[in-house]
């Protein structure tokens, strides 16, 4: 008996020293497979019209969706990181420039705001009579925020090519779908039977259910971006609707967008048009943390709260792709108290009826 208890000891070591090998070997790719896996389970009722269209060709189908997805998100995403340092240099001459600018009198309905109206007017003053006072005031703050744009750009870049890891990832998951589905549904069927099947398509619809959510509203933010931009007669609306939609969709924020554009009105003296375009924008990014769960629980068919506590507390746990797993994670976690609930149900019965009758 002490020999077979050595033997399986033994084993169990030796399983676990493979199984630790085996996940330091793939640590660094972890990110950008999560990522991978998410985006095959996103766009798979895409991939599979397509294949069915192309005569059940799987790999010439995964071929086309990897190229859109390229073309659709990775080419933006590079352009708008391009375009950042670029124009990280013309900032400083844009400050230079400021120093000879005059505003005009401020408008009456912006003094007489309650509350700030009288800072904002007693700001004003000040930038419009000592504008190279005020700017050297603000130069440390300037140059902390050029500091921290140029790292975000780094960043951005470096999560530039973990996104395009993951689309050729997500590629080779659609080409080997069929395999990769029996595979998964073998290990769990084997781990936790047939309520592991349920648990992983309510997993699945939830992620596809993220997936519209995030891009629909990355959607709304960039075409309401657009109309601002376009009624205060910003040049190039189109292009900042998009840089608009990859931030939103990215959820850094639009604010990269729409300050340079308000501060740009005002550095052509359309001050109203900048006041409006400062209130527009935050409109669209307040809406947006109330359309999101939306979509998100209309897709899933869940409570609205539970979405919305998924999304946000997963966004602040582990950033952007914790919109996914925060909220799949709660999503099955729900689902197994209830199915534990009815099962508790089903078990003992609480016959109000009966007893009544009885007593």
């Amino acid at each position: 008996m002490n020999d077979r208890f050595f033997e399986r000891a033994g084993g169990l070591a030796i399983v676990a020293v493979l199984v630790i090998a085996c996940l330091k070997i793939i640590a660094p790719f972890l990110g950008p497979m999560l990522w991978g896996a998410i985006i095959a389970i996103s766009t798979w009722p895409l991939f599979d019209r397509l294949q069915r269209q192309l005569g059940g060709r799987q790999g010439f189908a995964a071929f086309i969706l990897t190229t859109g997805l390229i073309l659709v998100f990775v080419v933006p995403i590079f352009l708008l990181v391009y375009s950042l340092t670029e124009h990280v240099a013309s900032v400083s001459g844009l400050i230079k420039d400021l120093t000879t600018m005059t505003l005009p009198p401020a408008p009456a309905w912006l003094v007489d705001a309650p509350l700030i109206g009288p800072r904002i007017d007693a700001f004003w003053q000040q930038a419009s009579t000592d504008m190279p006072a005020l700017l050297e005031t603000a130069r440390p703050a300037l140059k902390d925020g050029m500091t921290w744009l140029l790292k975000q750009s780094g960043n951005l870049t470096l999560s530039l090519f973990e996104f395009l890891l993951a689309i050729v990832l997500a590629g080779f998951l659609c080409a080997n779908g069929a395999g990769t589905q029996e595979l998964l549904k073998r290990l769990i069927c084997r781990v936790a039977g047939e309520t592991g099947l349920e648990l992983i398509a309510i997993a699945g619809q939830t992620v596809r259910a993220v997936s519209v959510g995030v891009v629909g509203t990355a959607l709304m933010q960039a075409l309401l971006s657009v109309f601002g931009f376009a009624i205060a007669g910003i040049p190039g609306a189109g292009l900042l609707g998009l840089f608009c939609f990859i931030l939103a969709m990215l959820q850094v924020g639009t604010a990269l967008v729409w300050i340079p554009a308000a501060v740009w009105l005002s550095y052509q003296g359309e001050t109203g048009w900048a006041v409006f375009t400062v209130g527009w924008s935050i409109f669209i990014n307040i809406a947006d943390n109330f359309v999101k769960p939306y979509l998100i629980s209309h897709g899933s068919g869940l409570p609205i709260p539970l979405i919305f506590l998924g999304v946000l507390g997963g966004l602040l746990a582990w950033g952007f792709v914790g919109i996914f797993v925060g909220a799949t994670l709660l999503v099955v976690c729900f689902t197994l108290l209830k199915s534990w609930l009815d099962l508790e149900q089903a078990i003992d019965p609480v016959d109000t009826g009966d007893s009544k009758e009885h007593a």
